[in-house]
């Protein structure tokens, strides 16, 4: 049986001698946010943050890390002599995979950590016209602020996305989705020239704006709204007719003998049982995708939609004064409906009102 092959070991990567002094003057100069990269061709200007401007928040920025513990990266603000090879040389020794002699790799490493402890700002005291600038509105008028980008985080990020979608490939059961990152030409051909961190940030990740889910949109809205009453055209259309039929045929009015008012019950109580029933239908429709509502949807409508909307559609949330105040709306809505179909509309007195209001109150209860 052949053996496997053992992978080749690594080739130590080759050490360049440099001075001392350079050394000391490039680490003086690491920042944390650069210009550069927003354009190659502006002036060397940059920021390195100092540990007393960490944030703890809940979102990733060179602040943000600080404030959890992790150093970002530092870079170069622009590129002279042999500054690339220095910082390139100090980030091995960060690495422990750099070939120096252990003495010089010691003294480098206490140099960089002393220099980088406090914070420092190079080229800001005046604004490159190479430069960009975002007007923010304060306090009644507007912050010019010049972007800047930190190479350090795009490095932490992209070391995570790789680690993540290496993990994506062991696992292969789609419990985890690979994060898709794009190619951003950042840097020209010598990347160099705007940092020893530009080749992280060639890698954004790709995010998709969230496509309507129009169900989910009205489920959500059913929630915190609760329904609205709808009132069925067909219905009130036969209602009108009879109304209509009622005072041609007795002198323009509506009489109040027995006959007349079980047939206008009847009416009232159609229409009041398709409302009740506009609510049944949206309660099962919450309970359904109940596992999408805030809190699992407990309680199924939010305590602050309208208390009538809120029972029409949870009869558990209805209290005793609830029938008479929903029977108040939908006769409020009956006499008031418009049809616009040119024939004539509702005539309803005040006195009539409170008789619909009556009959769809005893529906309800």
């Amino acid at each position: 049986m052949a053996r496997t092959k053992k992978p080749a070991a690594a080739e130590p990567l080759e050490w360049v001698d440099l001075p001392h002094e350079l050394y000391a003057a490039t680490c003086a100069e690491l920042v944390t946010l650069s210009v550069k990269t927003v354009n190659s061709n502006a002036p060397a200007c940059g920021i390195r943050l100092a540990i007393e401007q960490a944030l703890r928040l809940p979102y990733v920025s060179a602040r943000t890390l600080l404030g959890a513990g992790e150093v970002p990266a530092l870079d170069y603000p622009a590129n002279k002599g042999r500054v690339a090879t220095a910082v390139k040389q100090m980030n091995q020794l960060r690495e422990g995979v750099a070939a120096a002699p252990a003495d010089e790799a010691e003294g480098i490493l206490a140099m960089l950590a002393q220099a980088t402890a406090r914070g420092v700002r190079i080229g800001t005291d005046k604004v490159s016209l190479r430069a960009r600038q975002v007007l923010l509105p304060r306090q009644g008028g507007y912050v010019s602020a010049t972007p800047m980008t930190a190479g350090g985080v795009s490095q932490k990020i992209r070391t995570r996305v790789r680690e993540h979608n290496e993990r994506v490939k062991e696992v292969q059961d789609g419990s985890l989705r690979r994060i898709p990152v794009a190619v951003f030409g950042l840097g020209g051909s010598n990347l160099q020239n705007v940092g020893s961190l530009a080749r992280d940030m060639q890698r954004p990740l790709v995010f998709f704006a969230p496509t309507e889910d129009r169900e989910l949109k009205a489920v959500l809205a059913l929630h915190f709204q609760g329904v609205r009453i709808r009132l069925p055209r067909p219905l009130l259309r036969s209602f009108r007719d009879w109304c209509t039929d009622c005072r041609r045929r007795h002198g323009g009015q509506i009489p109040t003998n027995m006959d007349t008012r079980d047939e206008e019950v009847a009416h009232m109580r159609a229409i009041a049982h398709a409302v009740l029933a506009q609510g049944e239908t949206a309660r099962e429709r919450l309970l359904a995708q109940r596992d999408v509502l805030p809190a699992g949807g407990t309680p199924l409508i939010s305590a602050e939609a309208d208390p009538l909307a809120r029972g029409l559609v949870d009869p558990d949330l209805r209290d005793g004064d609830w029938p008479r105040a929903f029977a108040a709306r939908l006769a409020a809505l009956i006499a008031d409906y418009r049809f616009g179909d040119g024939h004539e509309e509702f005539q309803f007195e005040q006195a009539d009102i409170f008789q619909l209001q009556a009959m769809i109150e005893e529906v309800a209860r």
